[in-house]
């Protein structure tokens, strides 16, 4: 559940390659420069963050050092099952985008059609939550 209010809003960046979860950050904050941004670079830095904060909305990479996203959205939402999940991911096929679905993932969007694709997956999340 997003939280009450917009200005409210703590969303999680999970990331390893600082250029590309600094492109994330910017075009979030574009659009939603209200959110609260955390970043992380692992899933296990991710999970230290939801275990301390409400966190609303996590980006979550596929492939990462350590535990993959995969696997990593499956915890995130055990820790915390109000927080919507969005993949963000360049291994856009049929199994990896069913494999974040049956994780939990809110949406999943390919790290090449980010440009058009993560900011409607985010207005349609928090459309849906309000």
């Amino acid at each position: 559940m997003i939280a009450d209010t917009l200005q409210d809003a703590v969303a999680l960046i999970v990331e390893d390659h600082d250029a590309v979860r600094r492109a994330l950050r910017e075009r979030i904050q574009a659009s939603f420069g209200q959110f609260r941004l955390h970043e992380a670079g692992s899933v296990d830095e991710a999970l230290k963050i939801v275990e301390s904060e409400k966190v609303d909305i996590v980006f979550m990479d596929i492939r990462l050092p350590g535990i993959d996203g995969v696997d990593g959205t499956r915890m995130v939402l055990e820790r915390s099952p109000h927080t919507s999940v969005v993949v963000v991911s360049g291994l856009d096929d049929v199994s990896h985008r069913s494999a974040a679905r049956r994780a939990g993932a809110s949406a999943f969007v390919s790290k090449r059609a980010i440009s058009r694709e993560l900011i409607p997956a985010i207005r349609s999340l928090v459309t849906c939550e309000q």
